[in-house]
């Protein structure tokens, strides 16, 4: 959920260090917080204020900050508060000191190789025709192969400039640019493969004309579009992350600027979509990592807690094996006891039978291992026969 501006906590920041670092610290301009402290009625020091306090002058006086009975709500945007997350971070910090530097801008005019980049020239053999075009008269290439360039013929050279100035700033800084056989640029950036190209701007014109004589409603007129090349170009980041995580993928001509001059800018935002997808590939290598050691963990508990069923299931058994083999002994001792006042012609027959019983105790007991034979032992063998 967005935050919104501490009107209080503003008011004492802009005067304990200069709009710039305080702009810093809510990752947008210094132009943009001074718009939102006019919004919000803050006073902020004069020009000189920090000037004068750093040569031991005495600098603007604080005002007391105006009491208001309506204030604004100021919301901070999702890419602010993701720049003010990020300024910590070293490795976009590294990025910020390299933009600082001028370490990403193109070289300087008159500097240009004598032979455009193999890229440039194969994007352009495509796109020279000027005959293949889509509805909106964007060029079409006559093959697949070149740097995605989405423009009409009268911007075509521009943005053929444009693509060669941030091929050479990312050469420059050791990454390399590929144009797949199935067409589109792809920068390679620290093992990361960054999808981007320039297009053109197009404007819709609808216009619309009475299909009968005194029209009454919008379904009384035929509606056409047509398609107006601008000239107005944009460097896009075609590969997307998700969660957008503030992001920027998009530099477009403006009033005054131009996207030659934000080139800069472009590529650092390269950058920064390389660190943000290599990023989630080690988290979902990560996750799956988990993933697969809990699926290891949970099939080696699955197998202690069968191990553990099939020792409880044998225990049980002996316990009532040992039982049922005492209660036959037991019978057994009566049965002796019984018939040992019968007649004495049959006395041969009951110790046959107590002999026999004697054996099935044992079968049953499982303090004894070596079993007596039985018949049954075959029972198997008939399944055979």
């Amino acid at each position: 959920m967005p935050l919104k501006y501490d009107r209080d906590e503003l008011y004492q920041k802009v005067w304990e260090k200069p709009l710039t670092k305080v702009a810093q610290e809510y990752g947008v301009s210094a132009v943009a917080l001074g718009k939102v402290c006019r919004k919000l009625s803050v006073p902020v020091p004069g020009r000189g204020h920090w000037a004068k306090l750093a040569h031991g002058h005495r600098g603007a006086k604080k005002p007391p900050l105006p009491k208001l009975q309506n204030v604004p709500v100021v919301f901070r945007s999702t890419a602010s508060e993701h720049r003010a997350t990020t300024a910590s971070d070293p490795e976009f910090a590294a990025i910020d000191q390299l933009l600082s530097s001028g370490g990403l801008k193109p070289s300087a005019e008159g500097t240009e190789p004598a032979q455009p980049h193999v890229l440039i020239r194969r994007t352009a053999s495509r796109l020279r025709s000027r005959s293949r075009k889509n509805e909106q008269g964007i060029l079409l290439p006559a093959e697949p192969g070149g740097l995605d360039v989405s423009v009409t013929a009268s911007a075509l050279d521009r943005a053929l400039r444009v693509m060669s100035e941030v091929l050479s700033v990312l050469e420059k800084r050791n990454f390399s640019v590929e144009a797949p056989d199935k067409g589109g640029a792809v920068a390679c950036i620290n093992g990361q493969r960054v999808a981007f190209g320039v297009e053109e701007v197009i404007r819709s014109v609808v216009s619309q004309k009475a299909r009968v004589a005194n029209p009454t409603s919008r379904w009384d007129y035929d509606r056409s579009v047509s398609y107006e090349p601008t000239g107005t170009l944009a460097l896009v980041i075609r590969s997307e992350v998700w969660p957008p995580e503030g992001l920027r993928r998009r530099w477009a001509d403006g009033k005054t600027q131009r996207i030659e001059e934000l080139i800069p800018d472009f590529v650092s935002g390269l950058m920064r979509t390389a660190i943000v997808m290599r990023r989630h590939e080690e988290e979902s290598k990560k996750r799956e990592e988990e993933r697969r050691q809990r699926q290891q963990e949970s099939m080696r508990l699955r197998e202690l807690i069968e191990a553990e069923k099939k020792k409880l299931e044998e225990l049980n058994q002996w316990i009532e094996n040992w039982e049922k083999a005492e209660r036959v002994r037991k019978f057994i001792a009566v049965y002796a006891e019984k018939t040992s006042t019968r007649a004495q012609e049959k006395q041969p027959q009951y110790k046959e039978w107590i002999a026999w019983a004697n054996q099935q105790a044992d079968r049953l007991d499982p303090f004894i291992t070596e079993k007596p034979v039985s018949v049954l032992d075959r029972e198997r063998e008939l399944r055979s026969w």
